[in-house]
């Protein structure tokens, strides 16, 4: 065993997680059938399209599909035009999940849990950056705060009208 400057001891002895397993390897038939099986599962299969040329088709997959789930195309015209109705649709998708974040986060700004409201910072600072990224105007997230502030106002307004109808009935009964 050596010793490293750092104090640190190395050994130069097999590592049990390093030796060959005792079963073998499945025979080269048994593993394309595999390979094939796993192929038709996916949905994507490579078809000869000439001698050089290969093309992957997809089946059981709508296009819409295929394109999320593959990661390169060969057509740049293609790949834009498909390209920018999907990434329309999560853009708005992710904005307004993004704002019903911030909506949340930014209402737990004003809880009494310091935790809590620290948290919610944290969070608010990272969702405006997002929303900021995706095109959403400063007006548009003071509109959002403004919005969630007068939802606590009234219902802090309404907890403390119950409070005081409780304590009449209270008064009443009591």
């Amino acid at each position: 065993m050596s010793n490293l400057s750092l104090n640190v001891g190395v050994s130069n002895m097999p590592k049990e997680y390093a030796t060959r397993s005792s079963q073998a390897a499945p025979p080269p038939q048994q593993e394309a059938t595999r390979l094939a099986q796993a192929l038709r599962e996916s949905g994507f299969q490579w078809q000869e399209t000439s001698n050089t040329d290969h093309s992957l088709s997809t089946n059981n997959i709508s296009d819409l599909e295929a394109m999320l789930l593959t990661s390169t195309t060969t057509d740049v015209g293609t790949k834009a035009a498909n390209s920018g109705v999907v990434s329309q649709e999560l853009l708005v998708d992710l904005k307004s999940k993004f704002r019903k974040m911030f909506i949340s986060s930014y209402g737990n700004i004003f809880s009494h849990n310091r935790l809590l409201a620290k948290v919610a910072e944290w969070m608010v600072g990272n969702v405006m950056e997002h929303l900021a990224l995706m095109g959403m105007s400063l007006e548009e997230l003071e509109g959002l705060k403004a919005q969630v502030r007068t939802d606590l106002i009234h219902q802090n307004k309404s907890a403390m009208e119950q409070v005081i109808y409780d304590e009449t009935m209270l008064e009443i009964i009591g």
